[in-house]
């Protein structure tokens, strides 16, 4: 169960940081007091959400200590 914990943790992880990494470089400019941080949590947050429920539903299917859908 541990190692299945490490790896959805790090995946949620991985692709809240990944999305909101990207939507901070996509800005023309990048100034901390003028970006939308509010839009993108809310983009990165939902990303996270939905990479948590792949996890969860990967958890049932192929290998039962990864948060990835793969083979047993």
């Amino acid at each position: 169960m541990s190692k299945y914990l490490t790896s959805l943790v790090y995946t949620v992880v991985g692709v809240f940081v990944g999305s909101l990494a990207s939507l901070a470089a996509s800005d023309k400019l990048f100034n901390v007091l003028t970006f939308d941080w509010g839009h993108a949590l809310t983009v990165s947050g939902s990303l996270a959400v939905l990479a948590l429920l792949h996890g969860i539903a990967a958890r049932f299917q192929g290998d039962p200590d990864s948060a990835r859908f793969g083979r047993k």
